[in-house]
């Protein structure tokens, strides 16, 4: 009965599913292994607890906080917006430039919320289907025409970035390019430097995957008239909380840190990648924290990994990728269990 009431037309199904077994390496949603010290909690607590709890944070607040994180990355303040996370950003641009007649393009595999939130959206997607090792060309973007033209830089799940001059094709249209540079931080590659002569571009970036997966907070990157759409669409500051607008406010405290357990992640990237050679094992060289990989019957192997207490991502429903997996990278001890248990399993399917 209650169904009726529901919007036709729109699936309210799970776009993918995360397993709770339990663990001894969490490889399986890109997140951060290592958490901030302690010293470092304590102090934004500290921060934390000068705020009143019991009301709500006013426009003051967020603007002192938008000016020290825009300080911490070098960049102007009236070109960014913080976030609940990147997905916000992704549900701020289709309500902001997508909708009803409007069109996105997307290229796939990559980061299921950009279809999901088109669905909730209406609006109609151009979706280029990509095979694991292909990448966005330049032909694809001067197909058609389209709204908003989402490129993911390095892409989920494949660690690749598009071809040469693809980003640049883009922003030559008559459209609002989205790059999510989510990944930015293990890459160590930016196409901020375009925004001065692209008011059409607009980045995302997040701090879930190398720091704080559990504070959700994302920022967006754009033109001045971009970002104040975007502050209207959610009502600024109200679409935060006291905990996001203060460690926004001192960022400067977490980012060493940051790049530090980016540097250690990237080697220990390189390292897995390495024995995946040594292995024999075909894979896809990422610019990620993740690596995806081709395994002969992939969701069994996903399955006894995950038994033997690795969790990883099984891709076997995504088209294009049944026969891949992907791994994020963890701590040492961590990628050195993944490793021996992956060997056991490919064992035993020889």
């Amino acid at each position: 009965m209650v169904k009726c009431l529901l919007r036709e037309g729109v699936s309210f199904s799970p776009s993918f599913t995360v397993s709770e077994l339990p663990h001894k390496a969490k490889l399986d949603q890109n997140e951060a292994p290592f958490d901030l010290p302690d010293e470092v909690k304590v102090k934004l607590l500290e921060k934390l607890k000068e705020n009143q709890w019991n009301r709500y944070p006013q426009p003051s607040v967020y603007a002192d906080a938008k000016e020290a994180f825009a300080n911490a990355i070098e960049l102007p303040s009236e070109n960014l917006i913080l976030t609940m996370g990147c997905d916000q950003l992704i549900q701020g641009v289709y309500l902001i430039a997508g909708g009803h007649d409007r069109n996105a393009l997307i290229f796939e595999p990559t980061y299921p919320m950009f279809s999901h939130a088109a669905r909730f959206n209406q609006t109609d997607i151009t979706r280029v289907q990509l095979a694991a090792e292909e990448i966005p060309t330049k032909d694809h973007i001067n197909e058609t025409e389209h709204h908003i033209i989402f490129i993911v830089a390095p892409n989920n799940p494949t660690g690749t970035f598009p071809e040469e001059g693809v980003i640049e094709t883009a922003l030559s249209k008559n459209s609002l390019v989205f790059v999510d540079e989510s990944y930015v931080d293990f890459s160590k590659r930016t196409w901020s430097h375009l925004l001065v002569e692209h008011p059409n571009l607009f980045i995302a970036r997040s701090t879930s995957k190398s720091c704080m997966a559990g504070i959700r907070l994302g920022y967006g990157i754009g033109h001045p008239d971009i970002i104040n759409a975007m502050e209207t669409t959610f009502t600024a500051p109200y679409h935060l909380s006291y905990l996001q607008l203060v460690i926004a406010k001192h960022f400067d405290l977490i980012q060493p840190h940051l790049k530090e357990f980016a540097d250690i992640i990237i080697a220990e990237r390189e390292r897995v990648a390495n024995q995946f050679r040594e292995m024999g094992i075909y894979f896809i060289p990422s610019q990620g924290n993740f690596i995806l990989f081709k395994a002969k019957n992939s969701f069994y192997v996903f399955q006894k990994l995950s038994e033997s207490g690795v969790r990883i991502r099984s891709l076997h429903t995504i088209p294009g990728l049944s026969d891949y997996v992907r791994v994020t990278i963890g701590k040492k001890e961590e990628n050195d269990l993944f490793l021996e248990k992956l060997k056991t399993v490919l064992f035993k399917l020889k």
